[in-house]
C-alpha cells in the first residue's frame, strides 16, 4: 500500500512539474524536441540493465542534460517522459509508468537548476571558451549533480517502500554506483550542446556525439559483464559445493539474502553489503575440504576429534578462495564466522570490533539458518521471539547489534527465499 501511494506520488509530482514548466516556458521547438526524444529512446532501449541485483545503466541523462540547454525545462521534462514510454523489457505498466515519471523529473530538475545558476539559453551568443566554461560548463555540472541526486532519490524511495532496505543506505548504494558515471555524463553533455552552438552543428552534432554516447554505452557493459563474472564466479563455487552436499545451496542463497538485508538495516556502505553477501553465500565452501561422511552425520554422532575437523571449514574455505581479488575482502568474513564477540572463539580468538563486520554477520545469520533447519521451518511462520531466545542464550557468542539487525529484518521480511532477488538509471 505505501509503494502504490508512493508511485501516485512520484507520477503526480512529475505531471505537475511538466504542467508548471508548460504553462511558464510554453512549448519547445519541434525540430530539436524530436531528435532529442529519439536519441533518448535509443539511449533507453539500449541501456545495460543487468549491472547489478537491482540497478542497470543508460545514457540518457547525458540526452537529458543536453535537452536542458537545448529545449529548456518542459523539453527536458518531455524527452524524460517519452524516452522511457515503451520499454520491451518490462512486463509491469506500473514500472513504465514509474520510469516515466522519474526520468521526467531528472530532466526538468536538471534544466530548472541549469537556468537558476545562471545558464545561457542560447549559447551561441557566447565568445570563447571562458564564457562557455562559465555560463554553461558550470552550470551544467550543477544540473548533472542534482540529476544525479534527484536520481538516488527517486529510486531509493522505491526500493525503500517496496523491499524495507533503509533509505540511507539505497541512496548511498545508487550514487556509489554511479556517481563516476554521472561525471562522464556532464562532459559529454557539454561537448553535444558545444557542437550544437558554438559549433553550429545543430542536429548534426548528434551523429558526431554518437561516438562518445557508443563508448559510454561500450564501458557499461563492460563493467556490467564484470559483476556479472563475478556472479558467474560465485554461482560455479556454489555449484561445486552442492554436488558434495545438496542442502548446502539453498542454505548459502538464504543466508546470503538475509546477510544482506542486516547489512542493510545496519547501515554499511555498499562495498560492505557486497562483501557481506559474498562472504554468506561461500561461508560454507569449506565443506568441500571435510569428508562427505561426516558432513552427514547427525551432530549428536560426532565425536569431539571430527567436530574439530567440521569447524576448521572457515579456514579451509578462505584458503581455496585465496588470489580471487573480487573475493579478498569476503575472506575474512569466511574464515572469521566462528570467532565469538567475546573472544572465546575461533580460529583467532579476536574479540569485539576486531572481528570482521562480515564474519559477525555471517555468525548470526547462519545460526539462524541452522535453527529454522533443526525446527523444521519451512515457511517462515514462527514468532521471532523463538529465535531471538535461541540467539541470546548464549551470551557473548554473537555481536548484540547484529542480533538486533537480524530479529528487526526478520521481522520487517520474514524468512528469505533460496531464490535471488529493476530499475534503470
Amino acid at each position: 500500500m505505501r509503494l502504490r501511494a508512493y508511485l501516485a506520488f512520484v507520477l503526480l509530482v512529475s505531471l505537475g512539474v511538466g504542467a508548471w514548466a508548460w504553462i511558464v516556458e510554453g512549448p519547445p521547438q519541434l525540430g530539436p524536441l524530436a531528435l532529442l526524444v529519439a536519441m533518448g529512446v535509443l539511449s533507453f532501449q539500449l541501456r545495460e540493465p543487468a549491472v547489478s541485483s537491482r540497478f542497470g545503466f543508460s545514457f540518457l541523462s547525458i540526452i537529458l542534460l543536453a535537452s536542458a540547454v537545448i529545449t529548456g525545462v518542459f523539453g527536458s521534462w518531455l524527452v524524460g517522459v517519452v524516452s522511457t514510454a515503451v520499454d520491451r523489457d518490462q512486463r509491469r505498466w506500473s514500472a513504465t509508468v514509474f520510469n516515466m515519471s522519474m526520468t521526467g523529473l531528472v530532466g526538468a530538475s536538471g534544466a530548472v537548476v541549469y537556468r537558476l545558476v545562471g545558464g545561457n539559453t542560447a549559447p551561441d551568443t557566447l565568445v570563447g571558451p571562458a564564457e562557455l566554461a562559465l555560463h554553461v560548463g558550470l552550470p551544467l555540472v550543477a544540473a548533472d549533480v542534482v540529476g544525479c541526486l534527484v536520481n538516488a532519490l527517486v529510486i531509493a524511495g522505491v526500493f525503500h517502500f517496496d523491499q524495507g532496505v533503509p533509505f540511507l543506505v539505497l541512496v548511498r548504494s545508487v550514487l556509489a554506483g554511479s556517481g563516476l558515471a554521472y561525471i562522464g555524463y556532464g562532459v559529454i553533455g557539454f561537448l553535444f550542446v558545444v557542437l550544437w552552438y558554438p559549433v553550429d552543428l545543430g542536429a548534426s552534432s548528434a551523429l558526431l556525439i554518437m561516438a562518445p554516447l557508443l563508448a559510454a554505452r561500450w564501458a557499461f557493459i563492460q563493467y556490467g559483464e564484470e559483476v556479472r563474472s563475478h556472479e558467474r564466479t560465485i554461482d560455479t563455487l556454489v555449484t561445486a559445493l552442492g554436488t558434495k552436499e545438496p542442502p548446502a545451496v539453498p542454505r548459502s542463497r538464504r543466508a546470503a539474502r538475509l546477510a544482506e538485508w542486516v547489512a542493510e538495516e545496519l547501515g554499511l556502505g555498499p562495498h560492505q553489503i557486497e562483501t557481506v553477501r559474498y562472504a554468506a553465500t561461500l561461508h560454507e565452501i569449506g565443506h568441500l575440504g571435510v569428508p562427505t561422511r561426516l558432513l552427514r552425520r547427525a551432530p549428536e554422532a560426532v565425536s569431539v576429534a571430527e567436530r574439530r575437523v567440521i569447524d576448521r571449514h572457515c579456514v579451509m574455505g578462505a584458503r581455496m578462495i585465496e588470489g580471487i581479488d573480487f573475493l579478498e575482502d569476503a575472506r575474512s568474513g569466511i574464515r572469521h564466522q566462528h570467532e565469538r564477540f567475546d573472544g572465546g572463539g575461533r580460529p583467532d580468538g579476536l574479540v569485539g570490533q576486531d572481528i570482521p563486520v562480515a564474519a559477525r554477520i555471517v555468525a548470526v545469520t547462519s545460526a539462524v539458518e541452522d535453527l529454522l533447519e533443526a525446527t523444521g521451518e519451512t515457511q517462515w511462520d514462527t514468532d521471532t521471539a523463538v529465535v531471538a531466545r535461541a540467539l541470546q542464550s548464549d551470551p557473548g557468542r554473537f555481536d548484540p547489534a547484529v542480533v538486533t539487525a537480524v530479529l528487526a529484518v526478520l521481522e520487517k521480511h520474514g524468512r528469505p527465499h533460496a531464490a535471488s532477488t529493476g530499475v534503470s538509471r
